[in-house]
């Protein structure tokens, strides 16, 4: 009874004063009224719990006076502990001094290292998890995951649930920042559950962010609005501006994933700009100039871009967001390669070498990717090749992590298996010894049994680890809008063979959907996608029940490969001998827009395809399949961007510098005259 109430007066204080932190934080302008109000001597907690409402007022130098007055009055480890790790909120939340932080929660360490009662315990969770915090802000994925690890580990221990859920969306975060999502969302799962239960707002609209942020990285946009606009109107309701401007950020991200929402993600940027600027938050308002940045350039304002990733890269250095700078960096550095700036591309590739090791898979693989494209630049080809290869094992590096899991999970799974097993064999020889020979013949046979299955399976591994990798990579390559499959045709640079632009369409498209439904297209469509030989494939798409494939190869290799996949489609779809015509045109996308040409451009080329197919109908109505080329004598043979492209296209075929030829013979020059007598208009892109 004596060491009950000893433990009970050593916890209820600890408990009060989380209780009294908990509302500072919340409701800070109401403390601090109550706490200057108060004529009474002000003890150790009183300017703890001011400092704490300070700090989540953003005022740094009064939060900063209350943790020395509370540093004074401190009369053990753990209070002086709790202090520490205070300043160091302070310096890595309102000053952004990371490493200063870092030199307070080594203070809060030593205090608290070899704590053993529950408060002081409780205290070493929450550094763990501020270490941690600080680690990542640093760009140490591995420290910071340690930290998180520790701390999570000492929350079970002490069945603190408020501190597991602190841990769990920290390695959540952590995981997610290296796209690593099956641990990420184990974590987000969890940590949901526990903010559920406890009712922790602020916790539930952190996991939506997180999710949020999952699916926008594995291209479920629509998912990931959903999670990210509950996350922003809980922050909103809790008055967070910085979370919420931070939110807002993101959703704009998801908007500019196609090209008719970059109005609207412009328009959630410059308020999120607002607001940042407005709490004076220096970390917040750079990532705002980075997404204005990626923004500006999908527009074609490549100055613009380049004025917003200076100034967030500029921002970012001056916090030390060591993650950050890499990532806006890199996006400069993109932008200078696309501008032709080499020399300044050099230079950002330079200065960020010393630091990548350690940086995410998914920043590394960039990295290699623009190191592969200098090294093209200067006809370098062995380290391009080298440089490439890095790139590409880096981007499926998450596919073997998860293969290695299911691996590790398969192996207990059988050591657990084999346990029973064994004591089960024991107890046999135990109670039945009569029947021990027996006993050897089943051991035997279920031996035999299980390597018979363990040699199936792993054969069923090998055969089926082929068609599992190229899943994946074709998931990759297959872009679901427009602007996405022209920017992934831009970037693409594993191979100096040029890019033939190859389209296919049925003309009686929506004919046969009429007929037989939309799955008699589609699923045919998706058989032909699944037998693909993608080893040249730099991406693909269908716009409009047109599939359209960017294929890095010579003119007359991409030409056998377009027939190989007509053939597959007319055995895939049985409708089609009473479907009408297939047309499938051919362009070499250099030739026809020039060697350094930009991702919007190619949506030009869809005018392209439309006058091709009318000139194919003019010519000849008879052939059960039209096989067009288009090609040109001089580079852009016409201006791409006019206002009337189709009449800009026709009078170069008059000219003779663009040439169409159907079932490889040249149409006559002077067949689409014919079509300047009807109105012409130009497509809607």
């Amino acid at each position: 009874m004596f060491v009950g109430s000893l433990l009970f007066s050593a916890v209820a204080p600890a408990t009060e004063l989380a209780e009294r932190l908990r509302l500072a934080s919340e409701n800070y302008e109401q403390v601090i009224t109550e706490q200057l109000a108060n004529n009474q001597q002000q003890r150790y907690a009183d300017w703890l719990v001011l400092a704490q409402a300070y700090l989540s007022a953003n005022n740094k130098d009064a939060a900063i006076a209350a943790l020395e007055q509370a540093d004074a009055l401190a009369d053990s480890d753990q209070q002086r502990a709790h202090v520490a790790l205070l300043r160091a909120k302070v310096y890595g939340i309102l000053f952004r001094d990371t490493r200063h932080a870092i030199s307070y929660l080594q203070q809060a360490d030593t205090f608290l290292r070899t704590s053993t009662d529950i408060a002081g315990r409780q205290l070493y969770s929450e550094v763990l998890t501020n270490f941690a915090q600080a680690h990542n802000q640093l760009g140490d994925l591995a420290q910071a995951e340690h930290f998180a690890s520790q701390s999570l580990n000492l929350a079970l221990g002490l069945q603190d649930r408020h501190k597991e859920l602190a841990a769990r969306i920290m390695l959540g975060r952590l995981a997610l920042q290296n796209n690593q999502f099956n641990q990420a969302h184990q974590h987000l799962k969890q940590a949901l559950v526990l903010a559920d239960t406890l009712d922790d707002s602020n916790a539930l609209a952190s996991i939506h962010f997180r999710l949020g942020m999952a699916f926008r990285k594995i291209g479920e946009h629509t998912l990931a609005l959903e999670h990210m606009q509950h996350a922003a109107s809980l922050y909103q309701r809790l008055n967070d501006l910085s979370s919420y401007s931070y939110t807002l950020v993101y959703i704009a991200e998801s908007y500019l994933e196609s090209a008719e929402g970059i109005t609207q993600a412009e328009q959630y940027l410059l308020e999120a700009l607002a607001i940042s600027e407005q709490i004076n938050n220096v970390m917040r308002t750079a990532i705002v100039k980075q997404s204005l940045g990626r923004a500006s350039r999908l527009r074609g304002d490549n100055l613009q871009a380049a004025q917003y990733y200076n100034a967030a890269l500029q921002q970012f250095r001056q916090i030390g967001a060591q993650t950050y700078v890499q990532e806006s960096a890199l996006a400069l550095a993109e932008l200078a390669l696309i501008q032709e700036h080499f020399t300044q591309a050099e230079q950002v590739i330079a200065e960020l070498s010393p630091g990548m090791e350690g940086a995410a898979n998914y920043l590394q693989a960039r990295y290699y990717s623009l190191r592969a494209q200098l090294a093209e630049h200067q006809q370098d080809w062995q380290q391009a090749y080298l440089f490439n290869q890095q790139a590409n094992k880096l981007q499926f590096a998450e596919l073997t992590n998860t293969t290695a899991e299911k691996l590790t999970e398969l192996k207990d799974q059988l050591k657990q298996s084999n346990t029973q097993h064994n004591n089960h064999a024991a107890q046999l020889l135990q109670q039945q010894s009569l029947r021990q020979t027996l006993w050897y013949w089943q051991m035997a046979t279920t031996c035999l049994l299980l390597l018979l299955i363990g040699c199936g399976w792993m054969y069923w591994r090998q055969r089926n680890r082929h068609i599992q990798t190229k899943s994946v990579q074709l998931a990759f390559l297959l872009s679901h809008n427009w602007s996405r499959f022209c920017e992934r045709l831009q970037q693409d640079s594993r191979s100096k063979q040029p890019l033939q632009l190859l389209a296919i369409a049925l003309p009686a498209s929506q004919q046969l959907k009429l007929d037989l439904g939309e799955e008699a297209l589609r699923q045919p469509l998706q058989a032909l996608l699944r037998n693909l030989n993608i080893s040249q494939l730099s991406g693909c798409c269908i716009n409009s029940d047109v599939l359209w494939l960017g294929y890095r190869s010579s003119p007359r290799e991409a030409a056998c490969f377009a027939r190989q996949l007509e053939a597959d489609l007319q055995q895939e779809l049985p409708a089609l001998a009473t479907a009408g015509h297939l047309v499938r045109l051919q362009l070499e996308v250099s030739q026809l827009l020039g060697p350094r040409w930009q991702a919007h451009e190619l949506t030009a080329l869809r005018e392209a395809f439309w006058l091709s197919w009318k000139l194919a109908s003019v010519a000849d109505d008879t052939s059960h399949s039209w096989q067009l080329e288009l090609t040109a004598k001089q580079p852009r043979p016409c201006e791409w961007q006019s206002s009337n492209l189709r009449l800009d296209m026709i009078n170069a075929l008059q000219l003779g510098t663009l040439t169409l030829t159907l079932n490889n013979e040249a149409l006559p020059a002077n067949l689409s005259r014919a079509l300047l007598t009807e109105p012409t208009h130009t497509s809607e892109l």
